[in-house]
């Protein structure tokens, strides 16, 4: 498993170069537990976990306190895709680039879904 801190720096940079106007709140608990929030709107973030004891990695985008989408390894790796954000449809491991390439999708649907409303 990847130290917690290459993920962090790796993750992070990824994000930084795809949004560079999203906000990141990191927390480190115990060199064992990471969780980075990425916040692209007032209503939109994505919550990242990892647990250095347990291998558990999660991805979520959150909308209005809702999930829309993500990637969790919790049992299985399963993917929560934006068409049924609770279903749970089995998966390899994404690499980083491609949760950041799915972010940056839901993201653009979620806009033009915005101003279709608006």
């Amino acid at each position: 498993m990847i130290p917690l801190d290459d993920l962090r720096d790796q993750l992070c940079d990824l994000f930084k170069n795809q949004f560079p106007d999203a906000e990141f709140s990191i927390s480190e608990r115990r060199s064992a537990l990471l969780e980075i929030r990425i916040f692209f709107a007032p209503e939109v973030f994505m919550e990242s976990y990892f647990n250095a004891i347990t291998g558990k990695k999660s991805f979520t985008l959150i909308e209005s306190g809702r999930r829309i989408w993500g990637y969790d390894n919790y049992r299985y790796w399963h993917h929560h895709p934006a068409e049924d954000p609770e279903s749970h449809v089995p998966c390899n491991e994404p690499s980083l680039k491609e949760i950041v390439n799915e972010v940056q999708t839901v993201l653009t649907r979620i806009e033009h879904s915005n101003k279709d409303r608006g």
